[in-house]
């Protein structure tokens, strides 16, 4: 990852830092379905799990409200929120809009360096491709996005790239399981291939076009899947 967080981590105060820790385990547990929508989050039982003050898990769930990962109802109850294709399917256009302007959103001048992140992520695929792991598909597909917020210098660019990401994260990975597996792992495994090519050549345009047709084609293959399940509920209905 091109982009350094460790400055801006080293100019938290411990106490920031523990309330990021929380946030971020929140949050990835949500992402790769750890929390179902639904699941209660308990400021209690969070605060001694992490043995901390409610007021660490109180900040993390309201930045997870903000993300619109969890939600607040009747009772001061903070839950998991729930996601479906069709609602979110607007922010996957927002996504592709993005990716075309890659090159525009402050990119670092040698962004080409995330290229050993990227080489490590494309050996993690073909293990994947004989012994499925969700968890591990799920770990690989927010790396890699991570890797490629990464080369974005400006911070709120990069957290709106993030953003999107997280809302949307879980509607493919809970797909998966319904889809082939070996393609699924395949798709990424050739987006990594691509990207490295246009890494080698400093091409950024082409970058944020293979990313821009990666999320592309995933929303096809969602959408289908969609309208095969919307067809199997009519039948049994």
């Amino acid at each position: 990852m091109v982009h350094d967080s460790r400055q801006r981590w080293e100019r938290l105060g411990a106490a920031q830092r523990r309330t990021e820790e929380i946030y971020v385990t929140l949050r990835d547990r949500i992402c790769l379905l750890h929390y179902q929508p639904g699941a209660k989050l308990s400021e209690s039982e969070l605060a001694a799990e992490f043995g901390v003050s409610r007021t660490p898990i109180r900040r993390s769930l309201l930045r997870l409200e903000l993300e619109h990962l969890a939600e607040r109802r009747q009772g001061m109850q903070t839950v998991v929120t729930s996601f479906d294709f069709a609602s979110l399917k607007d922010v996957y256009v927002i996504r592709m809009i993005l990716e075309e302007q890659l090159d525009r959103l402050s990119p670092a001048p040698q962004w080409w360096k995330i290229e050993e992140g990227y080489r490590a992520l494309r050996q993690q695929c073909e293990p994947l491709m004989e012994s499925p792991d969700l968890e591990a598909l799920g770990r690989l597909h927010l790396a890699l996005q991570h890797e490629h917020a990464g080369i974005i210098e400006n911070d709120r660019a990069r957290e709106i790239l993030m953003q999107l990401y997280f809302q949307i994260s879980r509607i493919w990975l809970s797909m998966v399981p319904r889809m082939d597996w070996r393609s699924e792992v395949e798709s990424v495994a050739n987006e990594l291939d691509q990207s490295l090519e246009a890494i080698k050549q400093r091409d950024i345009r082409q970058l944020g076009r293979i990313r821009k047709e990666a999320i592309e084609a995933n929303v096809k293959r969602l959408e289908r899947l969609d309208a095969e399940l919307e067809l199997e509920a009519t039948r049994e209905g």
